[in-house]
């Protein structure tokens, strides 16, 4: 991030970038992420994470859902910060941190400390053990308000 008081984009950006990253957050699992489990991510943040607010959710066909968040990774695909990795047969990408992606990621890491940076892998070690359908179960069941208008009955 750069010095200075970073505007709300900023902020958004630098804990989207390091929610993506897995090597900069020390966490297993996969090193690509798909839109709704970044979605699930960045509502977890935003409601109960270190960065409270930080994005608005509203419900949607699979739960809680902001625009704001696809215009961020478009915005950080464009500036070479995130890979989109088209998946064949699939109307949806998976989004993977390039190297200078990681590199904004770990001064991120830094500069939120390390409570926090075990916070966000805890939460993107959640999104990434859980089947998709468990996945949104789990969400659903804590948050009921967001899966009025869902298209997922499993």
């Amino acid at each position: 991030m750069a010095d200075g008081n970073p505007g709300p984009a900023q902020d958004r950006a630098g804990w989207l970038i390091l929610l993506l990253d897995r090597d900069a957050l020390g966490a297993s699992g996969p090193e690509e992420l798909d839109p709704v489990r970044v979605q699930k991510g960045m509502f977890l943040l935003s409601e109960r994470g270190p960065a409270r607010g930080l994005y608005k959710f509203r419900a949607y066909d699979w739960g809680p859902f902001s625009s704001a968040i696809y215009g961020d990774l478009e915005a950080m695909t464009r500036q070479g910060y995130l890979d989109e990795l088209q998946q064949p047969g699939r109307t949806w990408s998976m989004y993977r941190v390039t190297p200078s992606g990681h590199e904004l990621a770990s001064g991120m890491a830094r500069q939120i400390g390390d409570a926090n940076v075990g916070w966000l892998r805890s939460a993107r070690e959640f999104l990434t053990t859980r089947s998709f359908a468990q996945l949104l179960r789990d969400i659903y069941e804590e948050y009921p308000d967001f899966a009025v208008n869902s298209r997922f009955s499993g």
